[in-house]
């Protein structure tokens, strides 16, 4: 057990089962470029990307400070308790270090807390970030926060309140997963957000290389869908890659305002909010507000990601695939038979295999924190000043990469969208460079 008496601790107060030492701002000043010590959040995702969630200016963290959510304590994951001691590896949590645990509400940081201390860590505090807020002390936000949302601003906003970052008078929420409506596992059978219109992927992409359809085929299924560039669009699915692949159309297309439902359905669940079992059907608009695609750049073809290959100096053409994939173990899909990457292709993580992006999401499928990120990209020659086109097997996976490197306020970044399947040549028999083995 850990008592915090030492310069810069207010008085403490004895709590139900632990006492931990509770410091002031001004310690909190003192030490939060110190490596000896590190900052924790521990509130939910969203507040640490930059949602106030209900208390004014309470969004974003504290400089330096990495998050781990008491709400990741309560995961039902079958792995929660490895996948737990992999994040606080990774964000430097160590049983060397003073760890400060904060939060505008101290019980959470108390949860983590005694979390902790069950593991063996000793020197833990506590910090009540209210008065940082109350002080006027600056938090850091992403640059982009408000294209991840809270499920709670989409509950509200579905209920009619005034919410955060939004002055759009339209919106629709989609469903999105591969299948028709009646085959989607979760939309009919488990239910959905209310009011969610179900996307297939189907509609918005097509075999054999599974690319995007045509630009006037994909303005076509804007207008069915009630969807005009105005029109603020949030999309979610049990899996985010489905959702982020429509989402970056959507904003190829040009539409000023896509979001994504940060942890899908299964955050909406948690919180214990209604599912609608319903099927709704979209109500379609004449004009779509433009009848070419306004962020052409957004998605690339297979020259332009030729180009950026020759350009080693400044740009990357970055590989999310899993690391048995970028290597030619596997190919990674039953129906593309090369196996490798594009000669100069430099890999930008995935997970564990073709069907997950562990690498890039919490255990709660929220999306990782910026630092984390930029660190693994660091490793292998990426930095945030490159030009960067992300790609993967057809472009799931790369899709909800790019968005949240939209997220978190990355420059000069695109999707190729044809990926490894088209380099590969798997359709048209005519490979281009492909490298095998791991990088010298």
């Amino acid at each position: 057990m850990v008592v915090g008496v030492f310069l810069g601790c207010e008085k403490n107060t004895p709590q139900e089962k632990h006492e931990f030492g509770i410091l002031n701002i001004e310690k909190i000043e003192e030490i939060k470029n110190n490596k000896d010590w590190i900052l924790v959040d521990t509130r939910e995702n969203d507040s640490y990307n930059g949602w106030d969630l209900g208390i004014k200016n309470s969004g974003g963290h504290i400089q330096n400070a990495t998050d781990f959510s008491a709400v990741w304590l309560e995961s039902k994951a079958k792995n929660k308790d490895k996948v737990l001691d992999e994040a606080l590896e990774v964000k430097g949590i160590s049983q060397d270090k003073n760890i400060v645990l904060y939060d505008t509400d101290l019980e959470n940081a108390k949860k983590v807390a005694d979390y902790l201390e069950n593991k063996g860590y000793k020197k833990i505090f506590l910090f009540d970030l209210n008065q940082w807020i109350k002080n006027g002390k600056t938090l850091e936000k992403y640059e982009n926060y408000q294209l991840l949302v809270p499920v709670t601003w989409v509950k509200d906003l579905i209920d009619g309140k005034k919410v955060e970052n939004y002055i759009g008078k339209d919106f629709k929420i989609f469903e999105v997963s591969w299948g028709e409506e009646k085959d989607s596992p979760d939309y009919l059978k488990r239910g959905h957000i209310p009011g969610a219109i179900h996307i297939n992927t189907d509609d918005i992409e097509e075999g054999p290389l599974w690319n995007k359809k045509s630009d006037s085929e994909l303005i076509d299924i804007a207008k069915k869908l009630g969807i005009t560039i105005d029109t603020t669009v949030i999309l979610y699915g049990t899996d985010t890659m489905p959702a982020s692949r429509v989402a970056v159309i959507f904003q190829y297309l040009g539409v000023k305002d896509v979001r994504l439902v940060n942890g899908g359905i299964d955050k909406w669940i948690q919180y214990g909010y209604p599912l609608e079992k319903t099927s709704n059907k979209p109500v379609g608009v004449d004009d779509f507000g433009t009848d070419k695609p306004l962020n052409k750049d957004y998605i690339i073809g297979l020259e332009e990601a030729k180009e950026i290959i020759k350009d080693k100096e400044n740009s990357k053409l970055v590989d999310i695939r899993s690391w048995a994939e970028y290597i030619g173990e596997t190919s990674g899909y039953n129906y593309i038979e090369p196996k490798g990457r594009p000669t100069g292709a430099v890999w930008g993580h995935c997970g564990s295999s073709s069907y997950t992006l562990e690498d890039f999401r919490n255990i709660d499928n929220t999306m990782r924190n910026k630092d984390e990120i930029l660190k693994m990209w660091k490793d292998y020659g990426i930095l945030p000043e490159n030009r960067l086109a992300f790609y993967c097997g057809t472009g799931w996976r790369a899709s909800e990469v790019l968005f949240y490197a939209d997220v978190i306020g990355l420059q000069n970044i695109s999707l190729y969208d044809g990926g490894w399947n088209e380099w590969s040549g798997n359709v048209s028999k005519k490979p281009n460079p492909i490298s095998v083995g791991e990088p010298k």
